[in-house]
Order: structure tokens, then sequence, then C-alpha cells
């Protein structure tokens, strides 16, 4: 008797569903989590004043000041501080065509291959980051009719990028596992 395909899904678990994680990933797993809710609460302000402007300009004919400033600097918050969170639940678009027809041993080496390389990427974009949020920090720029500094703003990127980055170690860290035992 074969087993019903529930009770094959329910055998195979990840260390996120086991509570096998070290303190290593269950600290990068509490920042991941931390920086979703700061990204949930950004997208849930850009909600509240995109309706506060649109009532404000097509109701009182007064819109409110800075909204497509603050969409600017949100928007992206948005996306960078929930980039860690969904490359933990490994809920990123992925077109696995080639991907999943290959044997268990070369698809966690293509694994380490691509995910060493988004390492890297997002390294030198965190790297970036950094540095331009100086520069601003430096030449003291503000976002013009609201007067944030905008060095501020440019610390989602680094902050995004790092928290991401420490996911990807630890991805690197599971594949690695995967390749030495061969599944």
């Amino acid at each position: 008797m074969h087993p019903s395909p529930s009770a094959a899904k329910d055998t195979r678990r990840t260390d996120l569903e086991t509570n096998e994680m070290g303190p290593f990933e269950k600290w990068i797993a509490r920042i991941s989590h931390v920086l979703i809710y700061f990204s949930a609460g950004f997208l849930l302000a850009m909600l509240f004043l995109g309706t506060a402007d649109i009532i404000g300009r097509y109701l009182f004919r007064k819109p409110v000041v800075g909204t497509v400033e603050i969409f600017e600097v949100l928007l992206p918050a948005i996306v960078l501080l929930g980039l860690a969170y969904t490359q933990q639940k490994k809920a990123h678009i992925a077109i696995d065509l080639f991907y999943s027809h290959l044997p268990p041993k070369p698809r966690a080496i293509l694994g380490f291959a691509t995910t060493c390389w988004a390492v890297v990427l997002f390294g030198l974009m965190g790297w970036q980051g950094i540095l331009q949020s100086t520069l601003h920090r430096q030449t003291g720029s503000v976002i013009t009719n609201i007067g944030v500094p905008l060095f501020l703003t440019r610390l989602f990127v680094p902050i995004g990028a790092f928290a991401i980055l420490l996911v990807l170690i630890v991805d690197l860290r599971h594949l690695l596992t995967q390749i030495r035992k061969g599944n």
C-alpha cells in the first residue's frame, strides 16, 4: 500500500518546520520577521496616506503635501525590508523548468553557485548603500517638501541587503550540506 500524498508531504520537513535551527539561524529569522513587520507597517502607512491624499485632493481641493516624496521613500523600503523574509520562506518566484529535472546533487551545486552569486551582488549592494548614505549625510541633503534627511532613507538599501545576505549565508550552509550528502 502506498502512502497518501499528504502523508508523504508530512514526512518531508525543513529545518524551519522542525525547529532545528541553530542560534545564528534563529537570530536571522527574528531579524527578518522584524523587518517584514516594518515593511508591512510602511505599506499600511502608504495606504492611509494615499487615501488621505485622494480624499483631500478631490473632496477638499487640498492634497497632502509631500505624498509623492514619502511614497518614493517608502516603496523601496517595503521591497528591500521584505527581501530577507521572502528568501527565508523560499517565496521568491522561481522558474525551475530545467532545475527540477536535475538529480539532487547537481541541483544543490547549481543552487550553491547561484546563491554565491547572490551573496556577492547583495554584498555589493549593501556596501554601495552605505557609501550613498554616508555621502548624503556629509552633504546634508534633504528631501524637498518634507525636509527629511536623505541619508536616513538611503539606509534601507544596506539594511535590506545585509539582512538577505545573512539569510543567503544560512542557505549556503544548507546547500553545502546537501552537496556533501549527495541528496
